[in-house]
């Protein structure tokens, strides 16, 4: 009997140990394309839209592009732990919390991821629901917010593969429809590029917040880059020479498919709400567009539910599937973590504080900057890019600490986490930098001490092999 089964413990499943290359079959093209349908959602656009009036429309243009480029630099460094190692997210924070420890950046980083997908699936629905009303004059937004959210799953539980092809299809269309939707609402409110951009802003919001709140939507993703990356394709070798030639191809991906998606969309947000005074983009359309014009309307809101869906199944339900299954590996398939991510995520009903959007990605900035920062430090810092992998698979491995607890990164993520709602405008860079400069010291003068780390106490590489047999 092996000491995982005498324990009742297991931390290997088929969709948690290191992707094989024949598993890494995204194209650098392919992952630009992942990007870009990860990124068009309409978080953004509701963001534009009530950071208006407070800011101009430049400051916002400006806080989107600053917030979005600080994202992709950290998707593009955490995603080298994939690139590397093949490992998801919920497997690698155990070097940093310990094997149970693991658990508690796991559910702060699932619990937002969860809340999008509710918040995304009412969008979609409630588009869907404005087809049917055109259609058949009837209407059941409960109804229609089952069925898409049942639709999305199905699409996840196929996996990786099926969710880029998906991808391939859906974010050249929604592209183009975002761009004729901009055109369409200024022509509708004679608005140009000029007219937008000569209004300033009232005040009330600091250019920290707004940065802060636009890096929100998707600085979640900045954790767990890696359950992306594991499946990028990259030539021989790359992984273990340098950084660059390791991580140019995730780069490229990242940078442009994030920024000119969030940007685009941010910016069709404060149109809309410059012209109409209104966040919601599905009656900002259909007072633009008018209910005499089915065709158009029925296009628009088809974007509307494309631009949902390809968000949710990369962006939402991937990374909340991978934590539920690490809570219990052995039981949990993708399945029917996806399964439990999206009921849990339906019965928050998000949707109840859409108004509220700035103000909960700054909280989420707050929640997941220290975690950020305890793994930027870990990672680079201390192990200097190297892994025991086959230790994060072994229960009683040097993963282990006090209890299956790693003290240091707790006695880093609470105060910097503390400290960070106290300072909602530099959040996440207070977030960032104090998990990081606590963890640090924490890690080197007192954890290694009594619990060795052979990466950071040794100049050596160490092997890394895992067992193919998870069952």
């Amino acid at each position: 009997m092996s000491q995982e089964q005498e324990n009742g413990i297991s931390l290997k499943s088929k969709d948690l140990i290191p992707t094989t290359a024949e598993e890494r079959h995204i194209s650098n093209f392919g992952f630009l394309m992942l990007w870009i349908g990860i990124a068009v959602q309409l978080v953004s656009f509701i963001a534009g839209a009530q950071l208006y009036p407070a800011l101009s429309p430049t400051e916002i243009i400006v806080t989107c592009f600053i917030g979005n480029l600080v994202v992709a630099l950290l998707l593009t460094l955490m995603g080298d732990i994939g690139i590397r190692y093949g490992i998801p997210y919920a497997v690698y924070i155990r070097a940093c919390f310990g094997y149970l420890g693991t658990h508690i950046p796991a559910a702060i980083r699932a619990i937002p991821a969860i809340f999008w997908f509710g918040f995304l699936t009412w969008m979609g629905a409630a588009a869907l629901n404005t087809i049917m009303e055109m259609l058949t004059g009837y209407s059941n937004l409960m109804l229609l917010i089952i069925v898409f959210g049942i639709v999305q799953v199905i699409n996840t539980a196929m996996g990786m593969e099926a969710i880029s092809k998906f991808e391939w299809l859906a974010s050249p269309i929604i592209l183009i429809i975002g761009v004729a939707l901009q055109i369409m609402i200024m022509n509708a409110h004679h608005l140009t590029f000029s007219d937008i951009f000569s209004m300033e802003g009232k005040g009330g919001v600091s250019l920290g917040f707004a940065i802060a709140a636009q890096m929100g939507a998707y600085i979640t993703m900045a954790l767990n880059a890696m359950d992306f990356t594991r499946f990028l394709h990259v030539k021989k070798g790359a992984a273990e020479g340098t950084w660059w030639q390791a991580n140019k191809g995730s780069m490229f991906g990242h940078t442009f498919g994030l920024i000119a998606a969030m940007m685009l969309f941010t910016l069709i947000g404060l149109t809309s709400g410059i012209a109409t005074g209104n966040w919601n983009p599905i009656e900002v359309i259909i007072q633009t567009v008018g209910k005499d014009n089915p065709f158009l309307l029925f296009v628009c809101m088809v974007f509307i539910i494309l631009a949902q869906w390809s968000t949710n199944i990369s962006a939402n339900l991937i990374p909340s599937s991978y934590i539920i299954i690490n809570f219990f590996p052995r039981k949990i398939n993708l399945v029917t973590a996806t399964i439990i991510a999206s009921v849990i995520g339906l019965l928050m009903q998000p949707w109840n504080f859409s108004a509220q959007l700035p103000t909960i990605l700054v909280l989420i900035t707050a929640l997941l900057g220290p975690i950020v920062g305890i793994m930027f430090c870990d990672y680079y810092l201390l192990r200097k890019r190297r892994l025991n992998i086959e230790e994060l698979y072994k229960v009683d491995g040097q993963y282990k600490y006090w209890k299956n607890i790693n003290p240091a990164a707790i006695v880093a993520y609470l105060p910097s986490f503390l400290l960070a709602l106290l300072s909602p405008n530099y959040g996440f860079i207070i977030a960032f930098a104090l998990g990081a400069l606590l963890y640090y010291p924490a890690m080197k003068y007192w954890i290694v001490k009594r619990y060795p780390q052979p990466e950071i106490t040794q100049s050596i590489s160490v092997e890394n092999k895992i067992e193919e047999e998870v069952m």
